[in-house]
């Protein structure tokens, strides 16, 4: 029995110190810290921090007299106190985990049911975008932030050796030295001073977007969406055309595939999850 009452004791979020203690103090009625400490062999210190919770939990009272006396509130009271307020405290935090997991769920699964995937982290990214361009046959198109995910110079390598095999190739910049070297190369460079997110077209059958951002704790992040869904590849293509126009980009690719919602919780938690480290 008293197995079964400590089990229950802990399911409700009690300690095993803390439901000792609270057990201890019912079946003596009253007694000091030092003499609960005698009885159940918990350390000293250690049932003053769990009378202490007990107390806040309302479930034990003490007696103003030296030594401190400690004794169980009555529990048809004080239990089926705590348990509405844990049954609250629960409806409140489900109800605040569907509304934020729901759009999240339902822009993951729509994102897996269009062909399109996350990519997080600098090295993952930069991995992906070594690998659809390696793969492309026809033509690719991109545009090169002043960042650099990949060494420029080493893409330039990369996609002069595509060209020699027949692959037609279109860069956007946004420096002069860029410029010239891809001009030098063959390829059809358009240059601008336009905000720009790293975006690859590949074959028109495969399109990917990565911005580079900052976190709140001041550490980098990188954000990459890869796609083969005909309206991403549509929506990516018509931002490039934008660019190569030297126009502003719109911030959305999202609009066609998902909802505003589900955009929004895309975007916020891929901005928080992880700030401490790099998935690779």
């Amino acid at each position: 029995m008293d197995y079964d009452i400590l089990t229950s004791l802990r399911r409700l979020g009690l300690t095993t110190y803390e439901a000792k203690t609270y057990l201890t103090l019912l079946r003596f009625g009253m007694l000091t810290a030092s003499e609960i400490s005698s009885i159940t062999g918990i350390p000293y210190p250690k049932v003053y921090t769990s009378i202490e919770k007990l107390k806040s939990l309302n479930l034990v009272s003490v007696s103003e007299q030296r030594p401190l006396m400690f004794k169980v509130k009555p529990p048809s009271k004080s239990l089926g106190e705590f348990r509405d307020r844990l049954i609250e405290d629960i409806r409140k935090t489900s109800d605040f985990l569907i509304s934020e997991l729901t759009p999240l769920y339902t822009a993951i699964s729509k994102m897996m049911l269009y062909g399109r995937t996350n990519v997080l982290g600098r090295s993952r990214i930069s991995h992906t975008v070594s690998k659809v361009i390696s793969k492309t046959v026809e033509s690719i198109s991109i545009s090169l932030p002043v960042y650099e995910l990949i060494p420029h110079d080493k893409l330039l390598q990369t996609l002069s050796k595509l060209s020699k095999k027949g692959v037609a190739v279109r860069l956007i910049v946004q420096s002069d030295e860029l410029e010239k070297k891809a001009k030098d190369i063959g390829f059809e460079v358009k240059k601008t001073t336009a905000p720009l997110p790293l975006m690859v077209i590949s074959d028109n059958k495969t399109v990917m977007i990565v911005n580079k951002f900052e976190t709140e704790d001041g550490l980098e992040q990188w954000s990459g969406i890869i796609s083969s869904c005909p309206e991403c590849i549509k929506n990516v293509v018509k931002m490039f055309q934008s660019a190569w126009n030297g126009e502003i980009l719109p911030a959305d690719i999202e609009r066609t595939c998902l909802t505003q919602d589900e955009i929004k919780a895309l975007m916020k938690y891929l901005r928080e999850w992880p700030s401490t480290r790099d998935i690779s």
